[in-house]
């Protein structure tokens, strides 16, 4: 893909990720900025970044990742630097530690457990188990020992120790409130609020470029995200409000 065209790509996808659009509406957005919108189309319709869908244009989960990926970086960086192929979540490596809190395992064993433990909320995968525990590996919060054809986990006392800084429940408590975390992740609500946040963060991170290239726009957008910020506040005080009418009616 052109070096040139980095740019165009990500206005195209900012503008899709905003609302679908038609070709007509979204050539006129585009052409004020760019010479030959319908190509930047055309390559993201091809690698399917983009969708049309009887005729609107939308972004996708590929789309959004192009974009966060083109707006995060400065075009002056290479794109060999060193990333991690898989996300290496905090709560599996948590309940991977509570279990090896209680003795030492291998990783079918906790792949088994995980799912039990979560009452079938949950069904890891080789994928997401296997790179946690290397992960823990490297961190020196566990040990690996090579017996016959599998591979034995031990909690070692480096492991014990962050466990115990994030975690101050007891054992039952601390299972409850794990599977109550994985199904609200899992839910409609939550898939929901993450879309909208990216979808702010690409255009905080659009907006950034355009203050980058014309600093005298800091203002104008610190007071943006000022205005955002103590909406987010006052709605905050207004749940808490609420929140201590209830109890106080209650009584």
């Amino acid at each position: 893909m052109p070096a040139f065209k980095k740019q165009d790509i990500a206005t195209v996808l900012t503008y899709l990720s905003r609302k679908n659009m038609d070709k007509e509406e979204l050539l006129v957005l585009l052409s004020k900025e760019m010479s030959n919108p319908n190509a930047v189309i055309d390559d993201l319709l091809n690698e399917e970044m983009i969708i049309n869908d009887k005729g609107a244009f939308s972004i996708t989960e590929k789309g959004f990742k192009k974009a966060r990926h083109l707006h995060g970086k400065p075009h002056h960086v290479k794109g060999n630097a060193k990333t991690k192929s898989t996300k290496r979540r905090g709560l599996i490596q948590a309940a991977i530690l509570q279990l090896l809190k209680e003795k030492p395992r291998h990783g079918y064993e906790i792949m088994k457990l995980l799912e039990k433990r979560s009452e079938g909320i949950y069904s890891p995968s080789a994928g997401t188990v296997y790179p946690a525990l290397q992960d823990l590996f490297e961190k020196g919060f566990i040990s690996i020992d090579e017996q016959t054809d599998k591979k034995v986990y031990t909690l070692m006392d480096d492991g014990l120790t962050f466990l115990s800084q994030i975690v101050h429940d007891e054992d039952e408590v601390f299972w409850e409130e794990w599977r109550f975390q994985l199904l609200w992740k899992q839910s409609r609500e939550a898939v929901w609020l993450r879309e909208e946040m990216e979808k702010f963060q690409l255009e905080f991170q659009h907006a950034m470029r355009k203050v980058m290239h014309d600093p005298s726009l800091a203002p104008e957008l610190a007071e943006i995200i000022r205005s955002g910020r103590n909406g987010l506040i006052h709605w905050s005080e207004q749940q808490a409000k609420q929140q201590r009418d209830r109890q106080g009616g209650s009584r």
